[in-house]
């Protein structure tokens, strides 16, 4: 019964990202010890966190000198660098491979290559403007998606970071500068 849950979860997990219909398969996990600490929904939402705020990380990169208000980003950045490291480790100590298997798929609260594209291009207000609402989309989504890991997944840390991403984007909300 909770294998079953926890294949729904995961699959729901795919679903409320946004993903489209490629078909994707199941991580290999790479040891015995990832087998029994991670479930689907661990597994489900490492895969969208990690591209997701390696992504939003090349955002706030850009913000420093393309935007009138760097300093908007620099709390968040420290806090998305931070989150991408605790992230990553996770990634690997379930066995995940590092290449995306979201890559190309336009999602809810993903910053894509074309969006990284168009910022690059952009320069004070437009950046702040176009930055902001990718940031806030971005922020809306982890918290989603880390709801739903607090909720199913199965591994100690990974919960703890879903927790602790919940608690920080309702304490640093960005200002809507349209």
């Amino acid at each position: 019964r909770r294998t079953a849950f926890t294949a729904l979860c995961a699959g729901a997990a795919l679903l409320v990202s946004g993903c489209g219909p490629e078909p994707v398969s199941a991580p290999a996990l790479s040891t015995s010890a990832a087998q029994t600490s991670f479930n689907g929904t661990d597994l489900a939402w490492l895969q969208l966190m990690v591209p997701m705020t390696e992504n939003v990380v090349e955002l706030l990169r850009l913000a420093p000198e393309h935007g009138d208000s760097p300093a908007l980003t620099t709390e968040i950045a420290v806090w998305q660098n931070a989150n991408l490291v605790r992230l990553r480790s996770l990634r690997d100590r379930a066995g995940l491979p590092s290449a995306s298997i979201h890559e190309g798929h336009r999602m809810p609260g993903m910053v894509t290559g074309a969006d990284l594209v168009v910022l690059r291009d952009s320069r004070g207000a437009e950046f702040d403007r176009r930055a902001t609402a990718l940031l806030n989309a971005h922020l809306d989504q982890a918290a989603l998606l880390s709801r739903g890991e607090q909720q199913s997944g199965q591994d100690g840390e990974a919960r703890s970071l879903a927790a602790e991403i919940v608690t920080s984007t309702g304490a640093r909300p960005v200002p809507d500068r349209r």
